[in-house]
């Protein structure tokens, strides 16, 4: 009977990442308030735009409060896997929902260029400023936790895109206050929605991979199944599939075919080993078949060149241990 999955323990997201992620949502949403009344009050569509990004946060991190909380629930008979993928599906919509904000800014912005409106920039550049230091603490929360997780990294990416934006709002209230450079204010929305459309495209080309069972970046499949098939006893590796389950968790599925002669728990525990230790793939599945049955075997004495090979190129001291120990 099929058991559910079982994964390594998130509790780096359960201590570290979700209290990071409450303090941001908590200075985020507080700033949203302050940000939104003072882009009406002085007639900034850059405070606007950049309180409408700040919004899109709030939902974001709220969003990924809840993915987090829902991904340490344990797998079940009918979800294996458990609940990893909300936390995919998560930041998929956060990346929808910007890509939408973007254009509606850029839409906003364009009408504003031919008739730019006064603005109250000595206001607008104090909020401005504010807003930067609330951006940089929440950057400096998520820092240390952003690679180890796709919705902790969009919550990041949204907050260094709101940074970026209330850097510019400051430098338009700036040239606002010296210049009367008035056009600055839509000028620089169509910056900040620029910046949200790429944070966007790379959160939703992220997530869709993954959703999709994409090979992950950093592994090339041609690599490891030239390296299990340079392992003493192994003929051929085919149906190779690696994907990703959710942030850090990755899955193979394999078949391998194998020496007759070959112990096959001893070849299993080998490949297994390899594999985690080479490649850091712990779920793995793999299916041996014999080469009477395959046909596709090579001859014994390159078996034994390759192992020569393993052990002069040091891929894998534990390989050609476990290797010799089978052969004695």
């Amino acid at each position: 009977m099929t058991r559910p999955s079982h994964h390594p323990p998130l509790t780096h997201l359960e201590t570290r990442g979700r209290r990071r992620l409450g303090y941001c949502l908590l200075l985020t949403a507080v700033f949203l308030v302050v940000e939104l009344i003072g882009g009406i009050w002085t007639n900034s569509l850059a405070l606007i735009s950049d309180a409408g990004h700040m919004f899109s946060d709030v939902g974001a991190l709220a969003f990924s409060m809840v993915a987090l909380t829902w991904a340490l629930k344990p797998p079940t008979l009918q979800k294996t896997y458990g609940y990893y993928r909300l936390e995919i599906l998560a930041a998929l919509i956060n990346g929808l929902l910007l890509g939408i904000l973007g254009i509606v800014i850029i839409y906003k912005a364009y009408f504003r260029l031919g008739h730019p409106p006064l603005v109250k920039s000595e206001v607008m550049l104090i909020i401005a400023i504010v807003g930067i230091l609330v951006n940089c603490t929440c950057a400096l929360l998520l820092y240390p936790a952003q690679h180890k997780s796709i919705n902790l990294h969009s919550a990041f990416v949204h907050v260094i895109a709101d940074g970026l934006g209330s850097l510019a709002a400051i430098g338009a209230g700036l040239a606002m206050y010296l210049k009367g450079w008035f056009w600055f204010d839509p000028l620089v929305s169509i910056f900040i929605a620029l910046l949200i459309l790429l944070g966007s495209w790379r959160l939703v080309r992220e997530a869709s991979d993954i959703l999709m069972e994409a090979t992950p970046r950093h592994i090339d499949v041609a690599e490891v199944q030239s390296i299990l098939e340079r392992v003493p006893g192994i003929c051929q590796v085919h149906d190779l599939h690696i994907w990703t389950i959710t942030s850090g968790i990755y899955a193979l599925s394999m078949q391998a075919v194998v020496e007759d002669r070959r112990n096959r728990d001893a070849m299993l525990r080998q490949i297994k080993d390899l594999l985690q230790e080479r490649f850091g793939l712990q779920h793995t599945t793999i299916q041996l078949e014999g080469e009477s049955s395959y046909h596709r075997c090579s001859s014994p004495v390159n078996h034994r060149l390759v192992e020569s090979d393993l052990e002069t190129e040091m891929l894998s001291p534990l390989v050609g241990s476990k290797a010799s120990q089978i052969q004695s």
